[in-house]
């Protein structure tokens, strides 16, 4: 049942959106994001709103409260604050709109000085003859309700004939500008091309001139009468979802295929305009229609990425554009461009060697009804189901073993972000968390600790009679007995492959902290049952537990004799040196 009401949803929708299975494209575009994703990270997705009536758009009004905007097809803004949805819509303008299929309210956007002047845009399509409004609204006295008498028209856009290719778009730029994404109204690309009509285009207006809206004199048709004025970039068939950069301001526009292919467009933010993104001659790379020109007017641009929607739509159908991760819980994940597809649910990243090169890799396969991505204030970056009416917060780990419910996932990933651990294997990119420490390992991550990530120490000399100078580990357990921290197993040995216990780690940790002349106080063998005072470590297991690096291994157990594994040396290397 599930499934039909999810394809009785694409019957309405189809052409709105995307597909899936990425391959590379081509483009002489050269960006300064990350290295592909060659080691993808782990992706988990966190629902923070369920049951919502079909969400299509989610922003963040930029003014320090933490609030997520989500819009609802039907006409609706609601607020997420943080822990939940309030209860009185922000805005609701269901009166004004035509709904269903890909008409609707269909986004929001907040001035850059919303914090100040409260003013916001919403896109939507009239009930009286489906054209394209953008109409300005301001909020009220109560900051979580904005004042629906408010509404400003800045413009109309009429859209003839199909109810579907809409567009959907608003965002402001780092110029300030307003930016709107406008489909091709089901022409079969005929508007896309032509200079006259606003459809089919990315348009640029400047809000804060003039009434309603004044056109930048650095849009890139000004001085040509055969294109409108507000044009900023037009061969697009339907551009559902495109988004800035917050650190670079480049631009990623996701264009919705027709029936074969889904690309992805890039613009740097250097850009002067009039890119021409090649619609309805080319559907992604790839020829369309050979009897059009889309040379006349722009610049014939191609796509960074594309996907091919595979047999009967199998790898996807119809693409929705996120964001450039840029927040900073997940290295992993930082620097790429995340997208998905409306109809298989799968979620890809994009990125760049910075050398003209992209690659995209599937992140995760959800199986929900993708309509869009969002991003709050801070970087974090969110997804909506449009099936279920959930909105779920996107989740990464760096390594492909330790999930972000993990119990230690966010020491270890602090740990990576220190530069104290690489992991245990690099392809795929594993942490190996249950695994035990070796001592070999554990002189290495304390000796970064103590020394900092770029330490090198200096090569051995063989001073322990089971640690050759060829060891892979040597110069660091040399590096760890010329500090003090260690006189190794005994009998002029150090025991590189024997397992570090809890005990032994907690003197190398006060050690590494204190010094090596430091030692601590009396053991009052009162802190765990299994470590009484006589116990040869009593004393630096307790004062572990004081200075808080540890809370022992269960109820008033510490299990002194245990191994340590490579998740709990994470929690205890984080607290000792303070990583960040």
């Amino acid at each position: 049942m599930v499934r039909k009401s999810r394809f009785g949803f694409l019957a309405l929708i189809l052409i709105l959106l995307g597909s899936a299975s990425p391959v590379h494209a081509v483009s002489s575009v050269t960006s300064p994001y990350t290295p592909a994703l060659d080691s993808p990270p782990l992706i988990e997705f966190n629902s923070i709103a369920n049951g919502l009536s079909l969400p299509v758009s989610i922003t963040n009004a930029g003014d320090g409260s933490g609030r997520l905007f989500i819009t609802l097809q039907g006409g609706q803004i609601v607020i997420h604050d943080g822990t939940q949805i309030l209860p009185t819509p922000f805005l609701n303008v269901a009166s004004l709109i035509s709904s269903g299929g890909e008409r609707g309210l269909l986004s929001a956007a907040f001035h850059p000085g919303y914090a100040s002047n409260g003013y916001f845009y919403i896109y939507y399509t009239r009930a009286s003859d489906g054209a394209i409004v953008i109409a300005r609204y301001h909020t009220s006295a109560d900051p979580n309700v904005a004042d629906p008498a408010s509404g400003n028209t800045l413009m109309v856009i009429p859209h003839p004939g199909a109810a579907n290719h809409n567009g959907g778009q608003l965002q402001f730029g780092p110029d300030g500008y307003l930016y709107i994404g406008t489909g091709d109204g089901g022409t079969g690309g005929a508007n896309s091309q032509n200079g006259n009509s606003l459809l089919g285009k990315i348009l640029r207006i400047d809000v804060n001139s003039d009434s309603p809206y004044a056109i930048p004199a650095s849009n890139p048709f000004v001085s040509d009468s055969a294109v409108a004025d507000e044009i900023w970039a037009l061969g697009l068939r339907n551009p559902w979802r495109f988004s800035f950069d917050r650190s670079t301001g480049d631009l990623f526009i996701a264009d919705v295929g027709q029936n074969d292919w889904e690309e992805i467009d890039f613009q740097t933010v250097s850009s002067s305009g009039g890119q021409n993104y090649g619609w309805p001659c080319y559907e992604g790379n790839h020829i369309y229609n050979s009897f059009s020109d889309c040379t006349a007017k722009g610049t014939l641009t191609y796509p960074v990425t594309e996907y091919n929607h595979g047999a009967s739509d199998s790898i996807g159908c119809s693409v929705s554009g996120g964001y450039v991760y840029r927040g900073s819980e997940y290295p992993g994940l930082f620097g790429a461009y995340l997208y998905g597809d409306l109809c298989t649910g799968r979620v890809w990243g994009v990125s760049s060697s910075g050398a003209g090169d992209w690659a995209s890799v599937e992140l995760a396969s959800t199986g929900y009804i993708i309509s869009t991505f969002g991003e709050d204030e801070v970087g974090n970056l969110y997804v909506a189901d449009y099936g279920n009416g959930n909105i779920y917060r996107i989740l990464a780990s760096t390594f492909s073993d330790v999930s972000p419910s993990h119990w230690a996932w966010s020491w270890i990933e602090r740990l990576y972000r220190s530069e104290i651990t690489s992991g245990c294997t690099a392809s795929p990119l594993r942490y190996c968390p249950e695994d035990p420490v070796t001592r070999a390992q554990m002189a290495v991550f304390l000796e970064r600790g103590i020394h900092g990530a770029l330490f090198t120490p200096s090569s051995p000399t063989g001073i322990f009679g089971d640690v050759s100078p060829i060891h892979w580990a040597a110069s660091w357990i040399e590096s760890l007995y010329a500090d003090g921290i260690t006189v190794g197993c005994g009998g002029g040995n150090y025991c590189p492959e024997q397992y570090t216990s809890r005990a032994e780690m907690s003197v190398f940790l006060l050690r590494a902290e204190h010094g090596s002349a430091y030692s601590p106080p009396p053991a009052s063998g009162t802190v765990f049952t299994d470590v009484p005072p006589s116990y040869w470590a009593a004393a630096w297991i307790e004062q572990l537990a004081a200075e808080g690096i540890t809370g022992g291994c269960g109820t008033n157990l510490f299990c002194p004799d245990n191994a340590i594994t490579r998740a709990e040396m994470a929690v205890f290397l984080v607290k000792t040196f303070n990583l960040p």
